[in-house]
């Protein structure tokens, strides 16, 4: 009778264990750092670019969705773009469509009510202020 209780408690304890490695696991996985809130930059933006033609203005319209962003582009030269990209946290990445399906890509950083950062253009510099 000893050696049955014996064996009972020990397949009860190491069931025991496993429960408990396999809930300290599933923890570790959910543990990972926390995921950043999409800065809210919806609206209207006055945007300067060095390109290598020199200085250009434009404004852009964004709307979001999350941590997607879509709108336009608006410059003198060019007339109304097509904007599309992403913010994950105070990072954001987007591509304006130029024409033909040529595309310049933008990424910065989000600070408040200015943004700024660089594009793939030669010595591509940009920033926007909120208006």
């Amino acid at each position: 009778m000893k050696m049955l209780l014996s064996v009972v408690a020990l397949a009860g304890l190491t069931l025991s264990c496993d429960i408990h490695q396999h809930v300290h696991a599933m923890m570790a996985q959910d543990s990972g750092p926390p995921k950043s809130a999409a800065t809210a930059i919806a609206g209207q933006w006055q945007m300067s670019l060095q390109t290598p033609h020199g200085p250009m203005k434009a404004e852009l319209q964004v709307k979001q969705d999350g941590t997607k962003i879509k709108g336009t582009c608006e410059t003198d030269h060019m007339g109304s773009l097509a904007l599309t990209g992403t913010v994950d946290g105070k990072k954001i990445s987007f591509t304006i469509e130029v024409q033909d399906g040529q595309k310049i890509t933008f990424s910065g950083a989000i600070d408040g009510k200015k943004m700024s950062g660089t594009t793939d253009l030669e010595n591509g510099e940009w920033s926007a202020t909120r208006i």
